[in-house]
């Protein structure tokens, strides 16, 4: 019976913590690129440019993509499905851009797991070339929220960012 108790006080400890930690997150990540800031924009201002640099869609050379609207401008829409767990099913929307520094999206998931984040990709002009920042901003659902307090998004994202940054600085450089 003890342990019973125990076991229930883990799991309401577990749920209190959840509760506490808050179900929003962000990510970003910087990567200095030794080009001008017109050649990085040209390479991050669509759907379609973006998707050259995109770490996600080369893990499913399957993938079905659509794209439709005008793209470089809001309400252009990128959609995928892929069978590849990490892949899976969504799309990205753009909600704003701002000329040679800002593009901004929503991004639906819709599997492997259902969700909505605002993603951006920002642009400086350094001394030495162009400061980029790629962002996620999202939220996780209570109880599953706990997976913040072990940086499992973090290590996702810093893992598949490092990738498509990379791969933005190759093109540009």
């Amino acid at each position: 019976m003890i342990v019973l108790y125990i076991i229930l006080g883990l799991v309401a400890l577990i749920l209190l913590v959840a509760l506490v930690i808050g179900t929003g997150w962000s990510y970003e990540k910087s990567i200095l690129v030794n080009a001008p800031l017109e050649k990085v924009w040209a390479h991050t201002n669509t759907l379609a440019a973006n998707n050259a640099w995109s770490p996600w869609i080369e893990k499913d050379p399957n993938i079905k993509q659509q794209l439709t609207g005008n793209d470089g401008t809001p309400g252009a829409t990128y959609s995928w499905q892929s069978d590849v767990k990490n892949v899976g099913v969504g799309s990205q929307t753009i909600t704003s851009v701002k000329a040679k520094s800002e593009f901004n999206s929503r991004v639906d998931f819709i599997k492997p797991f259902k969700g909505t984040g605002n993603a951006s990709v920002l642009l400086n002009k350094e001394a030495d070339g162009t400061k980029v920042t790629w962002r996620m901003v999202s939220s996780t659902p209570y109880p599953m929220n706990i997976l913040k307090l072990f940086k499992v998004i973090e290590k996702n994202l810093d893992k598949d960012f490092t990738i498509g940054l990379g791969k933005l600085k190759a093109l540009c450089e």
